[in-house]
């Protein structure tokens, strides 16, 4: 299955028969088209201000397939969501832990001790071995409330991201991370790649059946997607920020891929594609999951966590973020 990426500002998807069809405008005026059979399908992402017609929007959610959209600089939007779960249920029990103090603080322990797990491995690989993050993770055990908690995953995640000019090398420039919008292309990559895993959480939270504003870690804001973003963080040093190096240590991206506007980065048409090929790429990655011992896609993984998450609400069954050595 593929997701469909449409990046281009003048594109149109609209559907055909049983296809969509993504029509792309040509510096000549004429349009080039692409027909994709919409059962190879499984998603859509737009970024920018491509048009999609009324006729592929609707069919899209007939298929069950989520429609995602993304700003110019590769800000996490909104989405389009086919009706899945109607299970009741599952949210009561998922309202019930968020006003149980002591389970959520065990869930939310659990959460960040994995976010810096998967961030000292990240600096292992990468040879960055001299770090306190192994402390940081033991020093989440001891915590007693969880904005305790949230100043020690801020802590971590400084010293985490302190290492990342050693990484990245001396074509880079970064000083730490910032966002909205990022000032440097390495902030670009690393916003771009968290906003398309955005996506990929916020489908499986939708499939699962959890309600995506009601969550642990993140307090519940007005619009604040508080269960996506707890469910991500398992996922960013797994698979955005390793997508991140990678592509800039097999120097795939390049400076002259970014464009900077007002102090503000991002990628070019070209670098946009590469980036999403290693995207796609690394979603497709398989490897062993440590609770079910089977190979799975890192984008079937998301669905996994999601689930196993809706059985520790409903039926007690521990939760194990996803931690990989």
């Amino acid at each position: 299955m593929t997701v469909i990426y449409v990046t281009q500002p003048e594109a149109v998807l609209s559907k055909v028969y049983e296809a969509f069809t993504v029509s792309l405008k040509q510096e000549d005026g004429t349009w080039k088209k692409k027909t994709i059979p919409a059962q190879t399908a499984e998603q859509v992402i737009l970024m920018g201000n491509p048009q999609v017609t009324g006729d592929a929007l609707v069919y899209a959610l007939e298929l069950g397939m989520p429609v995602h959209y993304l700003s110019f600089f590769g800000k996490y939007l909104g989405s389009a969501l086919p009706g899945y779960s109607r299970n009741g249920q599952l949210r009561l029990a998922q309202y019930q832990v968020y006003n149980d103090v002591p389970k959520r603080l065990e869930l939310v322990k659990a959460i960040v001790t994995t976010k810096i797990h998967n961030q000292y491995n990240v600096l292992y690989r990468h040879n960055q071995r001299d770090n306190p993050l192994k402390e940081r993770k033991n020093l989440v055990k001891t915590q007693q409330t969880i904005d305790q908690v949230r100043g020690v995953e801020g802590l971590a995640a400084r010293e985490y991201f302190a290492c990342w000019q050693n990484m990245v090398g001396k074509q880079w420039v970064f000083n730490g991370r910032n966002r909205n919008p990022p000032t440097d292309p390495v902030n670009a990559l690393l916003s771009f790649s968290y906003a398309l895993l955005k996506t990929q959480v916020t489908a499986a939270v939708h499939l699962a059946g959890l309600d995506p504003y009601i969550g642990y870690l993140h307090e519940v804001h007005h619009g604040q997607p508080a269960m996506v973003l707890d469910l991500m963080e398992e996922f960013r040093a797994l698979i955005s920020d390793n997508i991140v190096l990678g592509v800039l240590s097999k120097r795939e991206i390049q400076p002259q891929d970014f464009t900077e506007s007002l102090g503000a980065y991002r990628l070019s048409e070209a670098g946009r594609k590469t980036f999403l090929t290693a995207f796609e790429r690394k979603m497709n990655d398989e490897f062993t999951h440590p609770v079910f011992n089977y190979r799975c896609t890192y984008r079937r993984a998301i669905e996994l966590q999601a689930r196993l998450l809706s059985r520790y609400l409903q039926e007690g069954v521990p939760y194990k973020p996803l931690a990989l050595r």
